[in-house]
């Protein structure tokens, strides 16, 4: 296949400057500045433009001299959000990477699509594209990405490649599912998923201020993750189901039934993938007040008494 099968025939070819290809040791599009991530998410299409990874010409970056100054990957991002790379990446690499370059690649976006160049020889950078590969010398394009444009455009996009599957390890794969699942999630979804994120993160602000009681310190990831989680848990962990009553979790002017976020052990501060749980306020409320094992008796009479009072209606 050939790096246009991977884009649209009127897509942009950007060159980034790597220190190797993509694989499963990185599965993601790093870099150093956010001003790259916020560029991509105004520029970037992704199934439109593609990234084409080049390596770099320092033997301490690019350790294997095949890739140095060569291009070596075709990659496709999801631009939408700039994550932590240190929850993509494996442990291991991640420690490598600080341990060499400090936090120097805390930023990151998924990788959708990704395959390798055919190689070595892998293609020469200054040979296909010079005019976009000598302005990576520029100040302003350090460490940024370049367009290729015109007759190099055309070149990069003819060159072979061979698509890649990143395998990878389960708590990755589980963080770049529930990325992608927020993307493009049901409208009402994902306006309640924004409203509960705030209040969360209001709650967090709050933390430790004395009003009428002293606010205890919670603590939850940013809010473009803690969106994303929301999301998750709402979509896909309980199939938009209150995880308390069972009961269909709906965008409502009903205090009651308000989708609200609810951690799962109350003495755990954190709002995190293993402590949070999206209910109706109602619940939430009834279970924090007087304890699960009250709750569950409660709701137990509730349903008990709603199938009698369904089962009368039919003999009637």
């Amino acid at each position: 296949m050939l790096v246009a099968d991977m884009m649209h025939p009127e897509g942009r070819v950007f060159m980034k400057s790597e220190f190797g290809p993509i694989s499963d040791e990185w599965p993601c599009f790093s870099f150093t500045k956010k001003s790259v991530g916020q560029r991509l998410q105004t520029e970037f299409r992704p199934g439109r433009d593609i990234i084409v990874y080049v390596g770099t010409t320092n033997p301490e970056t690019t350790e294997n001299p095949d890739h140095r100054s060569r291009l070596i990957s075709a990659v496709s991002i999801e631009p939408n959000q700039i994550l932590d790379t240190s929850k993509i990446v494996p442990e291991h690499m991640w420690e490598w990477s600080v341990s060499t370059w400090g936090e120097k690649w805390q930023y990151s976006m998924a990788a959708i699509d990704a395959a390798l160049m055919i190689g070595p020889p892998f293609p020469e950078a200054r040979a296909v594209a010079p005019t976009a590969y000598t302005s990576f010398a520029e100040i302003q394009n350090r460490g940024n990405v370049v367009e290729a444009l015109g007759e190099e455009r055309a070149l990069i996009m003819a060159l072979a490649v061979e698509r890649i599957a990143l395998k990878l390890a389960e708590p990755v794969q589980r963080y770049m599912n529930l990325m992608r699942s927020a993307l493009i999630p049901d409208k009402t979804v994902k306006q309640e998923a924004y409203r509960i994120a705030e209040n969360i993160l209001d709650r967090l602000r709050k933390g430790g201020e004395v009003s009428s009681r002293l606010n205890p310190v919670r603590a939850a990831p940013n809010l473009s993750d803690l969106i994303a989680l929301i999301t998750q848990k709402w979509q896909d962990d309980q199939k938009g189901k209150c995880a308390l009553c069972g009961g269909s979790l709906v965008q409502t002017k009903s205090s009651m039934l308000q989708p609200s976020p609810d951690r799962i052990d109350s003495t755990n501060v954190n709002y995190d993938d293993k402590n949070l749980q999206i209910t109706h306020l109602a619940c939430n409320l009834a279970k924090n007040k007087w304890g699960i094992s009250d709750f569950k008796d409660w709701l137990a009479i509730v349903q008990a008494g709603a199938l009698a009072s369904d089962q009368i209606g039919e003999r009637r």
